[in-house]
């Protein structure tokens, strides 16, 4: 975490593309923000990201559109904003062109993350491949939410590789939480096995529900902010609940983990 920044960022990683990374991180979001908090949702696939479609923003700034020159402090004035009801968050969609994509680095990417200090969550949308810019991101992380699936055996394969890639990359194994995606989906895959293949229970697991979050997805809302009652919604904002300590309130404050490190940057 960068010296003086309390924002908690959240990297919603995978080695494997088309499985949810940007579902899950845009209810990440929405859900934070609707349980009180600032947060800024950004999308570091530069060249093909989805979030501006999802959430339906086409119009709003992208993070090309920050200026280079701009002073850090109005680097938030560049911001757009996604609105559900009462609820709302911060938005930073990847440039709408690929050519944009080549004039932002990481070190332009950090100092833009490094300066949204009002937010209490920065949650970023990346690429499935280890490049400089997820790598720079990471770096500055509090938590990789690492997606992972267990429907097809290639993608457990890249399961295990990343995992195993992230932890000799000398991230500490406690920021990194492999979170289940289509957890109940119907293949012949345990995923109790696939936590033995990896070496650690799965944070948290997500049920599949193809048809609602399809229709969040078309409707521009995540589905955490839908009437629905849905077990998916119910799985992801029970892993807001894990990110916010709201699942946690009853244990001990003493001792590491998440839990005590949140209450640390809130009491400051």
């Amino acid at each position: 975490m960068a010296e003086g920044r309390s924002s908690i960022v959240i990297t919603v990683f995978s080695t494997t593309s088309g499985i949810g990374k940007t579902f899950v991180a845009t209810n990440l979001a929405a859900g934070l923000a609707k349980d009180g908090n600032a947060v800024c949702l950004i999308d570091l696939d530069l060249q093909y990201g989805d979030v501006a479609n999802y959430l339906k923003l086409q119009d709003a700034p992208t993070i090309a559109d920050i200026p280079p020159t701009v002073p850090p402090h109005k680097v938030q004035n560049y911001i757009g904003e996604y609105r559900h009801g009462n609820v709302s968050f911060a938005v930073l969609p990847a440039p709408y062109r690929v050519e944009q994509s080549y004039t932002l680095d990481e070190r332009r990417i950090i100092s833009i993350i490094n300066h949204l200090d009002k937010f209490n969550f920065i949650i970023v949308d990346t690429k499935a491949e280890f490049n400089d810019m997820n790598m720079a991101v990471m770096d500055i992380s509090t938590i990789i939410n690492f997606l992972c699936v267990a429907d097809f055996v290639p993608a457990i394969k890249n399961l295990k590789s990343g995992y195993e890639a992230i932890l000799r990359f000398g991230y500490d194994v406690n920021k990194v939480r492999p979170v289940l995606n289509r957890s109940d989906s119907q293949t012949l895959i345990d995923p109790d096995d696939v936590e033995v293949v990896l070496g650690k229970k799965f944070y948290h697991k997500i049920s599949n529900d193809f048809k609602g979050a399809s229709n969040s997805i078309r409707a521009g809302c995540p589905l955490i902010l839908t009437d629905t009652n849905s077990r998916l919604k119910r799985d992801l904002y029970d892993l807001v609940g894990l990110y916010t300590n709201r699942k946690r309130k009853s244990e001990s404050s003493g001792g590491g983990g998440i839990v005590s490190f949140f209450k640390k940057i809130w009491s400051r």
